[in-house]
Formats: C-alpha cells, sequence, structure tokens
C-alpha cells in the first residue's frame, strides 16, 4: 500500500511539472494575443491585463485584432485629473519572437510601444514595457 501512495505522489508531481511551460513566454504569441485586454495592473515595468469579452466604457483598454489592427481605449485629453474622458484610438501591431510593437493614435499624436510578452495564460497577459514614445503632431 506504502508503494502505491509512493508511486502515485510521484506521478502527480510529474504531471504538475509537465503543466508549468504554460508560465513560459509564447513561442507564437500572436495566436494568443487577440482579443480584448483590460484591467491593468502595474508594478514597476511589468503590466498585467484581464482577458474580456469588450473592452469597458470609461475604463482604460486594447482590443487587439487577428489583422494586426488594434484599439487603445484611453484617456482622450491632456489632462489625467478626473473626471477622465476615453476615446478609442486606432493603431496595429506586430510580433517578432516575444516582443510586441504597437503604433497606435492618441490625443496628441502617436504612440509608439515596444513590450516584451512575459507570459499568456488563458485569461492574463502579462508584458514588460521596454519602450514608449510620444510624438506629438505638429
Amino acid at each position: 500500500m506504502r508503494f502505491i501512495l509512493h508511486t502515485l505522489v510521484i506521478l502527480l508531481s510529474f504531471t504538475c511539472l509537465a503543466c508549468e511551460n504554460e508560465n513560459e513566454p509564447a513561442m507564437h504569441p500572436e495566436s494568443n494575443i487577440t482579443g480584448y485586454w483590460i484591467n491593468p495592473v502595474y508594478y514597476n515595468n511589468i503590466v498585467t491585463y484581464e482577458r474580456s469579452y469588450q473592452l469597458m466604457d470609461h475604463e482604460y483598454g486594447l482590443a487587439i485584432k487577428s489583422d494586426n489592427s488594434l484599439i487603445e481605449r484611453k484617456n482622450a485629453g491632456w489632462c489625467g485629473t478626473p473626471p477622465l474622458s476615453y476615446a478609442d484610438f486606432e493603431g496595429s501591431w506586430s510580433t517578432k519572437d516575444s516582443t510586441i510593437y504597437i503604433t497606435v493614435g492618441y490625443w496628441g499624436g502617436t504612440a509608439e510601444y515596444e513590450w516584451k510578452i512575459m507570459r499568456i495564460k488563458e485569461k492574463l497577459l502579462s508584458i514588460e514595457v521596454i519602450n514608449q514614445e510620444h510624438n506629438i503632431d505638429q
């Protein structure tokens, strides 16, 4: 009986270890990154988003589409003092390895983001902000 118990514990351990690859960066992130991403949580230069079925009214969110277009719902003006007004800004995205490159409009011009995809799970996306530039239209 003791042998069977030890064998089951070892088998369960190997099963759990086999599932750990879900925490690794995606080899082909573009296959999992499409969708709606809301409720960003910031920790230093790491941002974690939740997957949603739609963008929320009056809240930040990203709609990453399979045709390499996107919509970023964000603050519609230069003032960050509540009450905030939100607008949808159109853009595009591409990936190379585990890095996503985004070009999207904002209230003053065009923003360019370079994010490293740290983890994609069924309902969570974690990225590391590598670079973000905001170019002002004149």
